[in-house]
């Protein structure tokens, strides 16, 4: 099958229907990649916290969640998920054949959000994480029933330059989803190698600025190299060495099992409130 040629992305104009944490994320991924430019982007919500910050950045505001939609091509719903039924009927007049819709909203799958849309709408899942602001992300995509194969192309062209985008189904969204809280858990794992650098006598910024490193490399070089982890894990263990120790007692400590369980509980916490 051939490829679908993208739009051009100079010509687009996108909206966001709340603009926070994610949101401003991806902003900044689009900025410090001269992906997007200010003057391309709107934005709305509720309150002015938000939008007084990414006003700053040159981006139109506004309180008017139906302006937006009016105003843009493709609309970007980053609200609060429990308000996604009120938003929806806010907007659904506004929401015409030429709109596609973007949900980044955690645990509101496609069949929900197609429901509280005009019918054909077209509509999209885009599960990113806070990385996509230093162009590090990754973002589960997944495909409603009207898209077509142009949309996927420039889902996949606003996102690539901002990380990993992979495309998935609406049952796997969850765990796709999950990976957006990983960050706190990663971030966890580094400062906790950071503090035991610190105890063994590293001051504090390099001991964290060394985790960072390491975090980022190895992440990496299983990316490039396509090495499963327990390959690259063992290519740095020598027998009776000093990492083999440091494994045996993070095996014993319960890292992994504890890693795979946040994993989990937080997989079912979203099928909870699906």
């Amino acid at each position: 099958m051939a490829t679908a040629s993208c739009p051009d992305l100079s010509q687009i104009r996108i909206g966001f229907v709340g603009v926070g944490n994610m949101a401003q994320a991806i902003i900044d991924g689009w900025m410090k990649g001269d992906v997007i430019k200010p003057g391309q982007l709107m934005a709305s919500a509720p309150s002015d916290r938000n939008l007084k910050i990414v006003k700053e950045k040159g981006i139109q505001t506004t309180h008017n969640n139906c302006e937006v939609v009016r105003s843009c091509d493709v609309v970007i719903l980053a609200c609060k998920p429990y308000h996604i039924a009120q938003v929806s009927e806010e907007i659904r007049s506004e929401v015409t054949g030429s709109k596609l819709v973007l949900s980044l909203l955690a645990a509101v799958t496609i069949p929900k959000l197609e429901a509280g849309l005009p019918s054909g709408t077209r509509v999209l899942r885009a599960m990113p994480n806070v990385a996509s602001a230093v162009q590090e992300g990754c973002t589960m995509l997944v495909r409603g029933s009207n898209v077509t194969e142009v949309d996927v192309t420039l889902t996949k062209a606003l996102f690539s330059p901002i990380g990993l985008v992979e495309e998935g189904t609406d049952a796997l969204c969850n765990v796709g989803g999950a990976y957006g809280g990983a960050i706190a858990y990663m971030a966890i794992v580094l400062e906790s190698m950071s503090d035991g650098a610190v105890k063994m006598g590293m001051q504090r910024h390099m001991a964290t600025r060394m985790a960072a490193q390491i975090m980022m490399g190895t992440g990496k070089m299983q990316l490039e190299t396509g090495l499963h982890p327990g390959q690259i894990k063992d290519s740095v263990c020598s027998p009776n060495g000093t990492t083999i120790r440091g494994v045996h007692a993070m095996e014993q400590g319960g890292v992994r099992g504890a890693l795979m369980e946040a994993m989990e509980v937080s997989v079912k916490r979203a099928e909870e409130i699906s």
